[in-house]
């Protein structure tokens, strides 16, 4: 019997140290099909979130995510020929959207209008977190998730009801 114990000890011991190790590890986001730093676009060349990102026109707008030709705006400049430039160009030569991996995706039932939160002042870090400072984009703050977004909208006295998110069709 002591062996059971031990050996469950030891496997329970062992479990909780790889859960504790994990729960401070950084999260990790997909694959990107071009490696991509908001830290290095955003900390140190300074640029800002509607630089890259289109700022929505009307409601139900998408903010987007940059296109090749909107990258070479800057990077078509570049005196060095990085394989990040070569896939870039490629992108452009033959037409082709960036295959971006979504990170920030809501469920098809989830209705969020970026225009109607960013005039009622949200700011991009409030649901994309530390973002300037990655250099791998991850929903570290879980904000696809309704239970993310009811305590902002409780504390701002926004809407709460069901089809004010949700799709009711």
């Amino acid at each position: 019997m002591s062996g059971y114990y031990l050996k469950f000890s030891c496997a329970l011991s062992f479990s909780l140290c790889a859960a504790f190790a994990q729960s401070g590890a950084e999260p990790t986001g997909p694959v990107q099909p071009i490696p991509f730093s908001h830290k290095t676009h955003v900390t140190d060349v300074k640029l800002a979130c509607e630089d890259c990102h289109v700022y929505p026109a009307k409601f139900g707008n998408d903010v987007g995510i940059p296109d090749a030709p909107k990258c070479l705006e800057c990077h078509a400049a570049s005196i060095k020929q990085t394989p990040t430039l070569s896939t870039l160009n490629t992108f452009v030569e033959k037409k082709q959207a960036i295959p971006w991996v979504r990170v920030f995706a809501l469920r098809d039932f989830v209705y969020f209008d970026h225009l109607y939160h960013l005039q009622n002042g949200a700011q991009c870090e409030g649901c994309h977190g530390p973002i300037s400072s990655e250099d791998v984009v991850a929903d570290r703050l879980n904000t696809t998730k309704m239970s993310f977004c009811q305590p902002c909208h409780v504390k701002s006295r926004a809407a709460t009801g069901c089809n004010t998110c949700h799709d009711t069709r």
